[in-house]
């Protein structure tokens, strides 16, 4: 296949090199020993800057998960699991008269139980933003990877939102959807509504605001994916009759496995982490519609003290990605195709 020459192009380059640093070191003198010492040497900022920075706080974090921790008086008293037991209760089943009875108003009533309440929040603001973010990026790359007039300036009109701040975004978004928004100011009147400050359709600004911004920065993505399909494929399909939808299923698609995977999983990530635009939009509110749960790990953590229960939070919500990272990650290696 066509991809054949590119790979051979890349194995001979990097035979070139080990070829060349074997020869560099052979003229310098360098013992094995000494190699690895120097490479240790190059790595080692790298892995004190990590562990003073990255690791060393998530470990602490995780130890804190277990206390009733004060920031102030910087010490805690040792709860064992009862941060998580907080967090993770009431559960979605209860037992009323020796039987298991189903609790819908964990996810519906935020007064039952905020974390449930929250991770609802959080589902339906995946559900709603990451199926439009992808779908709506490929499009705009298929349709601005042909030869279009003024093709740059469409693709810097689409990116114009990622090189937004978050919390300008936010701003932005809340001036049109309030009751005396722009928004309204087009409608007519019969359909005039504080879209922000309603709990029922709250959330939904926060969606519109993510799709609108996550379609540029997916486009960027799905455009390099594209210009890396070789065209050989595209001639060998057209030579055999397959029409632009058939090029599309059979050529493009299957082509953009990689790119595919790595923006389903970082929009799903993405999602799972939505903070800045929730605070700033709406603060978690109206009633907590607008509430994730990132959202809710800073409310508990950083506005109430409770650094215990936030960090337990955090760490419930580091599980849930890393199973749906995994899964993903296992789905991929089995359905993997080479062409």
């Amino acid at each position: 296949m066509a991809t054949e020459p590119l790979q051979s192009t890349a194995e001979r380059t990097a035979e070139r090199l080990r070829t060349a640093l074997h020869d560099l070191k052979g003229y310098a003198g360098i013992t094995e020993d000494q190699n690895n010492l120097m490479g240790f040497a190059f790595i080692a900022p790298n892995i004190v800057v990590f562990s003073l920075f990255l690791l060393g706080p998530v470990l602490f974090a995780f130890y804190v998960s277990f206390q009733e921790w004060s920031i102030l008086a910087g010490a805690g008293e040792w709860t064992g699991i009862g941060n998580y037991v907080d967090v993770l209760e009431p559960l979605p089943i209860s037992y009323a008269d020796g039987s298991l009875q189903w609790r819908p108003e964990v996810f519906t009533d935020p007064s039952a139980s905020l974390w449930w309440y929250s991770l609802k929040n959080t589902f339906v603001y995946a559900i709603g933003t990451v199926p439009l973010q992808i779908f709506g990026g490929l499009a705009v790359a298929l349709m601005l990877d042909k030869r279009v007039r003024l093709r740059k300036a469409y693709r810097a009109a689409y990116f114009m939102p990622v090189m937004l701040s978050g919390a300008a975004s936010a701003v932005m978004w809340r001036w049109f959807l309030a009751g005396d928004g722009v928004i309204n100011g087009i409608l007519p009147t019969f359909l005039e509504h504080n879209w922000a400050g309603d709990p029922g359709t709250a959330l939904g600004g926060v969606m519109l605001m993510a799709i609108w911004g996550g379609i540029g920065s997916n486009m960027i993505f799905f455009l390099a994916g594209l210009q890396n399909i070789p065209e050989e494929l595209y001639e060998a399909a057209r030579i055999d009759g397959a029409s632009r939808w058939h090029r599309f299923r059979h050529v493009t698609w299957p082509s953009l496995g990689n790119t595919n995977f790595f923006v389903f999983v970082m929009a799903i990530i993405s999602a799972f982490q939505v903070f800045g635009i929730a605070l700033v939009f709406s603060q978690g509110g109206p009633v907590y519609a607008t509430t994730t749960t990132v959202l809710l790990i800073y409310q508990r953590a950083f506005e109430e003290g409770a650094f215990g229960e936030g960090a337990a939070m955090a760490f419930l919500l580091f599980l849930l990605i890393f199973a749906f990272s995994y899964y993903q990650y296992r789905y991929r290696e089995e359905t993997e195709v080479d062409y």
